[in-house]
């Protein structure tokens, strides 16, 4: 059964300060309710469709920015269902499901600009990859989930940690690391089976926004951003204590020739917190005045014969080419925008972000996170955690020491000749034991 937040014949409008504001009600077959769906702007303009996230305001978050964008283009905005102004009910509002709702909502025959913000954009990105002919460019805004439910689940905790304790309080290291086991040990099935109703009701109250954002928390996007082919640009608030920053960098490596910008003192809500700048940036999008490269650094060849080694230092960065690259006793290491021909670590704790790794890496008593990039030869393992997230293996990681191994994969993919195996899940390794799909 579902239920209407409004009995009114259209759903209000007097919130869209804009010219040629209107509303109205659309019946979808998905959950068998009405889309509350509201216009602005030129109806014979260029259109974009906003797509909302979490939260009681629904559509009308978008209310800062549409007024901008309603003086050139026409714009549309939904109250997806289960939110704001549409039918709610106790169903499983899952990214795929609530895509299909906003197909059946949406009137225009045109291509149109695709926007979607926190848990909007894992909707706009299940969207993209369903509908290629729809989506002429593809905005994704501060995108909830994504990462591998852990690892989320870590972020968010850490970042807890930090608020209440600071990064210098003696007691945070080791709570730490009490947190990044407990996040190493989830189960393996973590699945709630909330497509069964009395489980949501039971579990979730029935309640919509808590049901879709523990289905988008448990959903595998790997293949839908592999298959997304419009332009994309993801935007993402420096501050954002929501969705991991780092989630931003895995979606623009994921999908091809995205484009990554990151706004300053920003956080999850751009469009709230610093409306005119992201109606800005938005526009120039559209116009083709932003004109940035494509964020994923290409694989190439490694230029020099560079090699470095880092021993017992904290901190350091490393970037551009190496032939081979030793950290041994190396705290927070980072490695960003390099190529490197073979990389050994011991006893080190590495962030390699948007990085190609040519040859092997060897690992021993270790962390790894990587986000984005490859590995082109084997990533072999001793008593090493790995956390990565959209990075292509081209042979399955192996485990060489004596003892087991986790690894956690988010939106990753294990790339050989004729075979792309998506990897979005925990996976732990006995010793001698190869990762299979």
């Amino acid at each position: 059964m579902t239920f209407c937040a409004l009995a009114h014949a259209t759903p209000p409008a007097d919130w869209i300060k804009a010219p040629g504001a209107r509303a109205e009600f659309v019946e979808e077959p998905v959950f068998g309710g009405r889309v509350a769906v509201y216009r602005a702007g030129p109806q014979d303009a260029e259109t974009i469709v906003l797509v909302h996230g979490l939260g009681a305001p629904a559509a009308r978050d978008w209310g800062l920015v549409i007024p901008a964008l309603a003086q050139r283009y026409q714009v549309i905005a939904v109250d997806l269902p289960g939110f704001g102004n549409s039918s709610k009910g106790n169903h499983h509002y899952t990214p795929d499901s609530l895509a299909r709702a906003l197909d059946a909502a949406l009137k225009t025959p045109a291509r149109f600009t695709l926007v979607g913000h926190s848990m909007g954009a894992g909707v706009a990105i299940a969207y993209a990859a369903a509908h290629p002919e729809r989506v002429a460019r593809l905005v994704l805004v501060d995108a909830a989930g994504v990462l591998h439910r852990s690892v989320y689940i870590e972020y968010l905790a850490l970042k807890g940690l930090e608020q209440a304790l600071g990064k210098d309080s003696w007691m945070f290291p080791a709570i730490s690391r009490a947190i990044h086991r407990r996040a190493e040990s989830w189960p393996d099935d973590d699945a709630l089976a909330i497509e069964r109703a009395g489980v949501r009701r039971r579990l979730l109250g029935g309640e919509p926004a808590a049901i879709a954002a523990v289905s988008m928390t448990g959903w595998d996007f790997s293949a839908e951003l592999r298959a997304i082919r419009a332009p994309t640009l993801v935007v993402w608030g420096a501050l954002d204590r929501i969705a991991p920053p780092r989630t931003g960098q895995a979606l623009a490596s994921a999908i091809a020739q995205a484009q990554l910008v990151v706004l300053d003192a920003v956080g999850h809500a751009p469009q709230i917190e610093a409306p005119q700048a992201f109606a800005g940036l938005l526009m120039g999008e559209l116009d083709g005045a932003l004109v940035a490269p494509a964020y994923a650094l290409a694989r190439g060849p490694v230029q020099g014969g560079r090699v470095a080694r880092c021993q017992g230092a904290q901190g350091q960065k490393f970037s551009g080419d190496y032939e081979t690259l030793i950290l041994d006793e190396c705290g927070d290491a980072r490695i960003v925008n390099a190529r490197v021909g073979r990389l050994e670590l011991g006893r080190s704790t590495v962030r390699i972000v948007n990085s190609h790794i040519r040859d092997d890496v060897q690992a021993s008593g270790s962390r790894i996170e990587m986000t984005g990039g490859s590995i082109g030869g084997t990533l072999a393992l001793d008593a090493t955690s790995v956390d990565a997230a959209a990075t292509r293996f081209s042979r399955a990681p192996v485990n060489r020491g004596d003892v087991p191994v986790v690894l956690r994969l988010s939106i990753a993919e294990l790339s050989q000749p004729g075979n792309a195996h998506p990897l979005h899940d925990i996976f732990r390794l006995a010793p001698g034991e190869t990762l299979i799909r």
